[in-house]
């Protein structure tokens, strides 16, 4: 009878431990599938963050891609913006003939705000069709900002070679 019981233990054992994976496995897959993808992070992006575009704006340019149409819209400040790409971790809109934005969903190997991604956000202000700053900026997958920076900026340059003057 002792024998017996030890089977019925390594039983319950061997059931425990196949539970156990297959929560694990099932998690592991879960986490995989709530990686937020590119549509779904610029839909709830707040329209404090890109305030040319309402949210019905941003709306319609993914409809319009995922239509394979031109992702054109009518901006707040009554011009045409682009969605020129959208893929799931990425983005690229034409603002106007000035502002390009880039997005790109960045996974991290720490959680930032209980997720594994950031958004790198970067605005091209361009000044006859050339380069003149670039400005980044990166939020958490929930819009909190995280940091700043001018990678580039031609437009300073010019104005300390004025204050010289």
């Amino acid at each position: 009878m002792n024998h017996k019981h030890t089977r019925v233990h390594l039983s319950h054992q061997l059931l425990q431990a196949a539970l156990t994976l297959l929560i694990t496995f099932t998690t592991l897959g879960l986490h995989a599938q709530t990686k937020p993808t590119m549509a779904t992070l610029f839909k709830a992006m707040p329209d404090s963050i890109m305030p040319y575009l309402s949210q019905n704006n941003r709306l319609d340019m993914i409809d319009f891609m995922e239509a394979k149409m031109k992702a054109e819209v009518t901006n707040l400040l009554s011009g045409r913006s682009t969605m020129t790409a959208l893929t799931d971790d990425s983005l690229s809109i034409s603002m106007n003939d000035v502002l390009t934005v880039d997005m790109h969903a960045i996974e991290t190997s720490e959680p930032v705000d209980s997720s594994n991604v950031v958004i790198y956000l970067q605005r091209t202000y361009r000044i006859d069709g050339q380069q003149a700053e670039v400005v980044v900026d990166v939020y958490s997958a929930t819009w909190r900002h995280l940091s700043s920076n001018i990678k580039t900026s031609s437009l300073l340059r010019r104005d300390e070679s004025l204050q010289r003057k």
